[in-house]
């Protein structure tokens, strides 16, 4: 999904999705959740206190059989 898409589904502007890309701005909690509904996902699964893994770590691990 594009910047401009996903700003547009999320009714905020596009700079609003590229600070928020690049750490330099926190959503609010209602913007979280507007965010979370876009994708279908649980709010736990987007965001995190802790710092993800990156998703070919992630993959690569499962395919290997390791947690």
């Amino acid at each position: 999904m594009s910047r401009a898409a996903l700003a547009e589904a999320v009714n905020v502007n596009m700079q609003t999705i590229g600070a928020l890309e690049r750490g330099d701005h926190y959503p609010s909690l209602d913007l979280a959740l507007r965010i979370c509904e876009t994708f279908g996902l649980p709010v736990e699964a987007v965001f995190s206190r802790t710092e993800f893994r990156p998703m070919s770590a992630e993959v690569y691990a499962r395919t290997k059989g390791q947690p």
